[in-house]
C-alpha cells in the first residue's frame, strides 16, 4: 500500500509541475462492510479504493477536462476487485453581464471493468447534461435536462436509456433560512428482452438462482416516475446548520412487470431501481465547521417504498411470492468528520483526512430484503 501510495504522490506532483492548467487529486480510502451483498445472511469484507482526479482547464475559460480512473480492492474476495474509469468535460457560459444568468452543460463516459467472475456487472456508460441557472439575490432558479445510455455487455436486455427534467427553486429569508422546491420527471427505457424461468428455486438477494432449465422472454415495459422534493434549510449561527428534507417518488405507470435482479446484488441500480417503487422519504442533517479546519456532519432518514410490480417472498421455500407487493421500510444514520491541511508546500495545496460512518436498517415483507449493514471508512486525499 506504502508503494502504491508513495507512486500516486509522485504521479500528482509531476502532473502539478507539467502544466499549471492542470490540478491533479488522489483518494485513498478504505471501508469495513459487515453485509456486502445487503442480505439477511452477511458477508463482511474490506475495500479499497485508489482514486486519480485530473483536471485540465484550457486558458482563463470556464472549460474544463477531467479524468477519474478508480480501483477497488476486496481484500477477503479478491475476485470483486473492478475499476471504475470516468472522462469527459464540463463548461458555463454566462448569457448576460451580470452573469446571473448561467449556462452549464458537460458529458462523460463511464466504464466498469470487472474480473471474469464477475463481469455482469460489467457497462459502458453516456451522461449528457444542460442547465440554465437564474441568480436574483433571494431567489435562485435552476432548470435542465440530462440523458444517460448505460450498455452492460452481459445482460444486454437491461440496457437502458434513461431521460430527467427538472426545475428547483431555492428563496433565502431575513431570518438565515432557506426554502428549496423541486419537481422532477424521469423516463427510463430497456433495450431488449429479459428471461424468466418458469418453473424452479426463488429468490434472493446476493445468490445466483441455480437449476433452471426453462425459460420464458419478454419485452422489458418502460419506466416512467415524478418526484417532489421540499427542503428548510436553517443556519443556527455562524458556523451551523441544519436541514430537513421530505422527497416524494410516484410511478407513472399504469401497470408493469418490471423485477429487480435479485442475483445481481452489488450494482446498486441491479439491486434496487430507483424506478421500480414509489418512496416517500423524511431526512435531515446538520453541518458544523468546527475549529481548526474540522468538519462535523451527521444525519437520519427514514424511507418507504411500495414497489410497483415486485412480490414479496415469504419464505426461502417461497418460490412464488406470496406475501403481495414488497413493501420496505429503511432507516440510514450516518456521521463524518474531515479535517483539511494546508501544508506550506509550492507543490501540495491542501490535504485532507475523512471518517466516514453509515448503518442501515431495512425491514421489508419480502424474506430476501430483511437486512442490517455497518459500514466504516477511513481516506485521505491530496489537491495539487
Amino acid at each position: 500500500m506504502n508503494r502504491i501510495s508513495n507512486s500516486l504522490v509522485l504521479i500528482g506532483i509531476l502532473f502539478s509541475f507539467a502544466s499549471a492548467q492542470i490540478t491533479t487529486q488522489i483518494n485513498i480510502s478504505s471501508t469495513y462492510d459487515d453485509n456486502l451483498l445487503r442480505s439477511h445472511l452477511p458477508e463482511s469484507d474490506f475495500v479499497s479504493d485508489l482514486g486519480l482526479n485530473i483536471l485540465y482547464s484550457p486558458g482563463k475559460s470556464n472549460l474544463r477536462y477531467f479524468l477519474n480512473p478508480d480501483y477497488f480492492k476486496y481484500q477477503i474476495n479478491s475476485t470483486r476487485n473492478f475499476f471504475m474509469n470516468r472522462l469527459g468535460f464540463n463548461n458555463q457560459i454566462a448569457l448576460n453581464e451580470e452573469k446571473n444568468k448561467i449556462f452549464y452543460f458537460g458529458a462523460e463516459w463511464d466504464i466498469r471493468m470487472n474480473g471474469s467472475d464477475y463481469d455482469y456487472y460489467d457497462y459502458n456508460q453516456l451522461y449528457a447534461y444542460a442547465n440554465f441557472n437564474y441568480n436574483k439575490g433571494a431567489f435562485f432558479l435552476k432548470s435542465g435536462y440530462n440523458y444517460r445510455y448505460r450498455s452492460y455487455s452481459n445482460i444486454p436486455e437491461l440496457t437502458n436509456n434513461r431521460h430527467y427534467v427538472f426545475i428547483q427553486g431555492n428563496s433565502s429569508f431575513p431570518t438565515r433560512t432557506s426554502l428549496i422546491l423541486e419537481a422532477d420527471a424521469g423516463y427510463k427505457s430497456f433495450g431488449g428482452q429479459e428471461l424468466y424461468a418458469l418453473s424452479g428455486g426463488g429468490r434472493g438477494a446476493g445468490r445466483m438462482g441455480g437449476g433452471y432449465s426453462t425459460y420464458s422472454a419478454t419485452q422489458i415495459p418502460s419506466l416512467s416516475q415524478a418526484v417532489f422534493l421540499a427542503r428548510v434549510a436553517q443556519s443556527i449561527y455562524t458556523k451551523m446548520g441544519i436541514y430537513i428534507q421530505y422527497r416524494k417518488q410516484i410511478s407513472l405507470n399504469s401497470n408493469s412487470s418490471y423485477s429487480n435482479q435479485s442475483d445481481y446484488y452489488q450494482d446498486e441500480e441491479l439491486f434496487d431501481d430507483p424506478f421500480s417503487y414509489e418512496s416517500d422519504q423524511y431526512s435531515s442533517q446538520l453541518t458544523w465547521m468546527l475549529p481548526w479546519n474540522l468538519k462535523l456532519q451527521t444525519g437520519f432518514s427514514l424511507s418507504t417504498k411500495t414497489y410497483i410490480s415486485e412480490n414479496a417472498f415469504l419464505s426461502a421455500e417461497d418460490s412464488i411470492g406470496l406475501g403481495g407487493i414488497r413493501k420496505d421500510e429503511q432507516k440510514n444514520f450516518n456521521f463524518s468528520l474531515s479535517k483539511k491541511f494546508f501544508p506550506r508546500k509550492a507543490w501540495l495545496k491542501s490535504l485532507s483526512i475523512a471518517l466516514n460512518y453509515s448503518y442501515i436498517l431495512n425491514e421489508s415483507n419480502s424474506y430476501w430484503y430483511d437486512y442490517k449493514n455497518n459500514f466504516a471508512s477511513a481516506g485521505i486525499r491530496w489537491n495539487f
